[in-house]
């Protein structure tokens, strides 16, 4: 009889420390800190909600049963237990932000608390109403840690800032569909495709830029995807343009001339090539170079 009380002493022991040990654990997960909790509370203020997902399908991907995605952004829980917020688990601090289809409506100031966020990897405002918003001129203070920015279908207007090039760690950029009141250095451009090494994903569509392409361009050998339809670009094919091997889609849709190199025909992953509303009669392909694209490309 003693064996089976002192069984039942030691496995109480041990789900008494179990328990003890889980408790501690979750009552030292870091929290959101304050500071990080009143960047994201200033950035609602600007904000409201509106009745609808701003027309682009939010309502299909979503459900009808949908609210904003700020309402329950408060103090009377940690911030990273709000929508569309995910933190660091080991440190609390805010490292992306989910705010798509959120039902918002209100303006991007300048001097928005979104970039006081210094741990920020991930933010994504596209399909929300911030029409007459600019992106602020101060992003490139999230240089060292931003790594996808999409704010398409949001409204934005005037330039895009030059720090946007200097956001080292980039991979994802989509800037599309804010209307042609969004402009894109052409300088700015040139530098984005230079500087950030690392970039798999460029969407600029709609985005207008309003250049012609330097002949030598050097561009990211790590892109993916590549979107520039109806940027306003023009030129010739630049001769490295089609050297991009990881290169899936491919959709320039600009107003080039000449012919098209045969580098066309050496990209292995290709599954999606557009050129419409290009200037057709001066643009050329010849006919033994489409014949090895559509022998050697995925489509």
């Amino acid at each position: 009889m003693s064996n089976w009380i002192l069984l039942f002493l030691f496995l109480s022991f041990l789900f008494i420390s179990c328990t003890s040990s889980s408790s501690s654990f979750s009552n030292t997960t870091p929290k959101c800190s304050i500071q990080q909790t009143l960047a994201l509370l200033q950035f609602k203020q600007n904000l409201s909600s509106i009745n609808t997902m701003y027309d682009y399908g939010c309502e299909d991907w979503l459900g009808s049963g949908y609210n904003p995605i700020l309402i329950n952004w408060n103090t009377s829980r940690d911030c990273c237990d709000w929508n569309g917020v995910t933190c660091d688990h080991s440190t609390g601090d805010v490292i992306a932000l989910d705010l798509s289809c959120g039902m918002l409506q209100g303006t991007i100031h300048p001097n928005t608390t979104l970039f006081r966020l210094p741990h920020l990897q991930k933010l994504n405002l596209a399909y929300n109403d911030f029409v007459d918003s600019q992106l602020p001129p101060d992003i490139g203070s999230v240089s060292n840690s931003l790594t996808h920015l999409n704010i398409s279908s949001c409204g934005f207007t005037g330039q895009v800032p030059t720090d946007i090039s200097h956001i080292h760690k980039l991979e994802s950029l989509d800037l599309s569909w804010n209307g042609i009141d969004l402009n894109l250095e052409p300088h700015v451009f040139i530098s984005m495709l230079q500087n950030i090494t690392v970039l798999k994903e460029l969407s600029l569509e709609n985005v207008l830029i309003s250049s012609v392409l330097p002949t030598n361009l050097n561009i990211s050998s790590s892109l993916e995807l590549l979107n520039l339809r109806n940027t306003g670009l023009q030129g010739n094919l630049p001769n490295n343009f089609f050297k991009l091997r990881c290169l899936e889609n491919q959709t320039p849709c600009l107003r080039f001339t000449g012919n098209i190199p045969s580098e066309i025909s050496r990209l292995p992953k290709l599954v999606s090539l557009d050129l419409s509303s290009n200037v057709i009669d001066n643009l050329l392909i010849k006919p033994h170079i489409f014949d090895i694209l559509l022998k050697n490309s995925t489509f």
